[in-house]
């Protein structure tokens, strides 16, 4: 499977930011390495959302051209540990196993024994409480991948998105798009 992280082109050690546990009003944690699934070069979830949410993507952008984005294209070793986040059972096990409070896990705890953590919105919609769904999906908006380290990385190739500019104010009566362009080179983690 390969991942796209969008807003760096250069994944290093010395950049990585260790998981850590949310604050008391949140379920998502702080640190780690954001990733969405890469289905094809014309398509992705997050950067659909960031499209479909300006104040998000205005929030999220750290380029100087807000119109051409560094991303990341990894792909993960074979034997990389991720655990699968999409129903009640799977939600009652990192409670009881890797418990924070009453009603969330530690992904620090978690990060001891998994490579990351694969949370799929579209399956906890269909196969989780409601309850429990909602806070998740309102923080984490979009299938996403959370690396907890970066040894599970067999490599990446770095990467830009090109947007097609439109306006903020009126951007959905506009035709929006974008495009996923990624060099060949396949860079390893140093």
């Amino acid at each position: 499977m390969e991942y796209l992280t969008v807003g760096t082109d250069q994944i290093t050690k010395e950049l990585f930011v260790p998981v850590k546990d949310g604050g008391k009003a949140l379920f998502k944690p702080d640190g780690g390495l954001w990733l969405t699934e890469y289905n094809t070069d014309s398509y992705n979830e997050w950067l659909d959302f960031l499209i479909d949410n300006p104040t998000v993507f205005f929030y999220k952008n750290r380029s100087l051209n807000i119109w051409r984005q560094p991303c990341s294209l990894v792909i993960l070793n074979k034997n990389s540990k991720i655990y699968r986040l999409f129903d009640d059972g799977s939600y009652d096990f990192l409670r009881y196993n890797y418990p924070l409070d009453t009603s969330r896990f530690s992904y620090e705890k978690l990060a001891k024994e998994y490579d990351g953590i694969f949370v799929d919105v579209l399956k906890l919609i269909r196969n989780c409480d409601r309850k429990q769904a909602d806070r998740i999906i309102r923080e984490f908006s979009v299938s996403s991948l959370l690396l907890f380290n970066l040894d599970c990385i067999n490599y990446y190739q770095s990467g830009y998105v090109l947007i097609k500019p439109f306006d903020f104010d009126y951007y959905v009566y506009e035709d929006t798009g974008y495009e996923i362009v990624t060099d060949k080179v396949k860079k390893r983690i140093k």
